[in-house]
């Protein structure tokens, strides 16, 4: 029971810092330049790193944070089949 806790908590936090992230780049205003909003994502990415190198290296949220790459990979590739798919230069994926 208390496994479970702690993961509804880790994954809690971690919906909660999503949340803030999507929350704030909503409120910038359009006057920011690029090099500042790439440098709040950087600290929010380094605080979030900080957080998950202090839980353990088989946590759920923890492995999903470190595979964050593969993921985007993964995530542009199914894009790339499915618009390939909707132009038709591709038989459908099965």
């Amino acid at each position: 029971m208390k496994k479970l806790a702690v993961f509804g908590l880790a994954a809690g936090a971690v919906l909660a810092v999503i949340l803030v992230v999507a929350k704030s780049q909503q409120s910038e205003s359009s006057q920011d330049s690029e090099g500042r909003k790439a440098e709040k994502r950087r600290e929010m990415f380094d605080k979030m790193k900080a957080g998950m190198d202090a839980m353990p290296d088989d946590f759920p949220p923890v492995v999903m944070f470190n595979n964050l790459a593969g993921i985007r990979e993964n995530s542009e590739r199914i894009l790339e089949l499915l618009e390939k798919e909707r132009s038709g230069t591709e038989e459908p994926v099965v």
